[in-house]
């Protein structure tokens, strides 16, 4: 499951920077059909995810679970930040700290996700 999860994360960050390229050109369709895509990839996560965090809270060898929250949240953030930076570019609309926030979770998320668990 570990690999459909991180697979669906790859594959979402890549359709996020295409659409987010296609949204900063101007070709309306091709974004929403890359926009689309990182949606689908969101959902895969998310399965997979809730997949993984069943098995570890099903887990009795698993005692201290407050990193899986924690990486829960960071995740469920990423997801957030990267649908609002795709929404707001469509808009035409850039907020700078949202790129901060984004890279901040990301970063951090990678760091729960590796390192921690």
């Amino acid at each position: 499951m570990t690999h459909a999860h991180v697979t669906s994360w790859l594959l979402a960050v890549v359709f996020f920077a295409v659409a987010y390229m296609l949204y900063k050109k101007g070709d309306q369709k091709k974004s929403k059909i890359f926009h689309m895509i990182t949606r689908l990839m969101y959902l895969l996560i998310l399965g997979t995810g809730g997949k993984m965090i069943f098995d570890y809270f099903t887990d009795p060898t698993i005692v201290n679970r407050g990193p899986l929250v924690v990486k829960m949240i960071l995740g469920l953030s990423v997801i957030g930040l990267m649908e609002i930076i795709l929404v707001q570019k469509k808009r035409g609309e850039t907020k700078f700290m949202n790129w901060v926030f984004f890279w901040i979770t990301f970063l951090l998320t990678m760091y729960y996700g590796w390192m921690v668990l």
